[in-house]
């Protein structure tokens, strides 16, 4: 089955995290650290990051995936893998 990447703005990725980690949109700032300033836990990042590949059909590796530590972090990750997101 082929994933499909789809089109979403910054603002759309912020509603996804927000969902997954439970928290309210305006929290999740570029440079908020996910563990830090957010108080997520491991298993909402890895649910995040297979919300992601899901959504974008991209697949991360675990390196790329340790790696992010705030929105910041993913939306450059995401654009570097050419992925279009939007301001």
């Amino acid at each position: 089955m082929q994933q499909q990447r789809n089109e979403m703005t910054a603002a759309d990725l912020r509603e996804l995290a927000a969902e997954v980690f439970e928290v309210d949109p305006g929290e999740i700032t570029e440079q908020a650290g996910f563990y830090a300033d957010l108080g997520i836990d491991s298993l909402q990042k890895i649910e995040f990051v297979v919300r992601i590949e899901r959504q974008f059909g991209v697949r991360l590796t675990d390196a790329e995936a340790a790696r992010l530590g705030n929105f910041a972090d993913v939306l450059n990750l995401l654009r570097a893998r050419g992925v279009s997101i939007a301001e």
